[in-house]
């Protein structure tokens, strides 16, 4: 179990530090806003060489900004940017060149950029699949639905706040021998869809945006969630779906510094717990003990479990200076091996509006 620990919770750290230091949105604490925060080359053959690409950004504040650093992910992508202040209203930008120099292989790369006013950095990313030799569109988009075809039919719109929405592309094609219209139905409240070019020629590439607005779903909705829509074409429903995953999570862009630091403050008495060794089938209940050492309530607005068979008992609310407890019961059924649960809470403290816990057991 030592051995499971050392090889998963380093990565699954990483994975939520990286994603907790981005914010969803192109717009960031009323300093900046992007054109993008993602640019996706598509297809690229190593023989063309290197790619490059631009992003955009407005000053959006009453004060100038200055981008102090950028840090690319990875040594095959450099970046640079305006280094001169740029004053309100005005527009600096950050160019990115990719390599394309290391084989083929579906990339994505994160770009980190600090301006001034902005308590965390934004992170850009770069994406896109390199080929040693041409292929075609069927072997490039695999998910067929119908003849519109996609790479994946899983979208990840990554983490948006309460009350705003997040927007992306992706490349899709048509893979038949005419041109299709395309349709979206049956989509939840709150995702929307559309492709350009519509209707899409021949054994041709689209692209495909797609949004999600906070402010447009049935409810208030918290934590991981999927949208779903189906797929009409040239009229007719077609077998399959597109699924839009997403994490939703508290908006603190009105709260001043005073405000962050007087907020409610989740305490862990511990991180990580493993169950040890079952059999399959066994239900094992594990406790997290959790002291709110905030100033105000701790509201627990939801838990989610990065794996399946997990439920949870906690109290909604605790107040400044108490403690409560998390109650987690693994139902083991269909599991063998070791077995890592992400737990991941959301809620309303500035400081930590998520929180991680670690969840660890082998199933004989």
């Amino acid at each position: 179990m030592r051995h499971l620990l050392k090889l998963f919770l380093p990565a699954a750290l990483l994975a939520v530090i990286t994603i907790s230091t981005a914010n969803a949105q192109n717009e960031f604490s009323g300093v900046v806003r992007f054109d993008k925060t993602v640019h996706d080359f598509g297809d690229l053959l190593i023989s063309e060489g290197e790619a490059s690409c631009t992003f955009t950004f407005t000053n959006i504040s009453n004060r100038p900004i200055v981008v102090h650093r950028v840090i690319s992910s990875c040594g095959c992508t450099d970046p640079s940017w305006t280094k001169k202040p740029v004053m309100p209203g005005e527009t600096g930008q950050i160019a990115v060149t990719f390599k394309n120099d290391q084989g083929p292989y579906p990339f994505d790369k994160s770009i980190t950029t600090y301006i001034s006013d902005l308590d965390k950095p934004v992170i850009l990313r770069i994406r896109g699949v390199a080929y040693e030799k041409k292929k075609s569109l069927a072997e490039m988009f695999p998910v067929k639905i119908g003849s519109f075809a996609m790479r994946d039919a899983h979208l990840n719109l990554g983490q948006i706040e309460q009350g705003l929405s997040r927007s992306e592309t992706v490349e899709v094609a048509n893979v038949s021998s005419k041109a299709i219209s395309v349709e979206f139905i049956q989509i939840t409240p709150g995702l929307k869809l559309s492709v350009s070019p519509n209707p899409i020629p021949p054994k041709s590439k689209a692209t495909l945006s797609y949004s999600l607005d906070t402010k447009k779903t049935q409810g208030q909705l918290w934590g991981k969630n999927t949208f779903e829509a189906s797929v009409a074409v040239d009229g007719m429903s077609q077998k399959g779906k597109i699924v839009a995953e997403t994490l939703i999570k508290e908006n603190f862009s009105g709260y001043t510094a005073a405000q962050k630091k007087s907020g409610a403050l989740p305490q862990f008495n511990t991180s990580s717990q493993s169950w040890g060794t079952c059999k399959a089938g066994a239900k094992q209940t594990l406790t997290f003990f959790c002291k709110n050492t905030g100033k105000e309530n701790l509201h627990i607005y939801k838990v989610d479990s990065s794996e399946g068979g997990c439920t949870f008992e906690y109290p909604e609310y605790i107040a400044a200076g108490e403690e409560g407890k998390l109650v987690v019961t693994v139902d083991t059924s269909g599991s063998k091996g070791e077995i890592l649960h992400i737990l991941t809470l959301i809620t309303n403290a500035p400081i930590r509006p998520m929180v991680n816990l670690f969840l660890t057991g082998t199933v004989e």
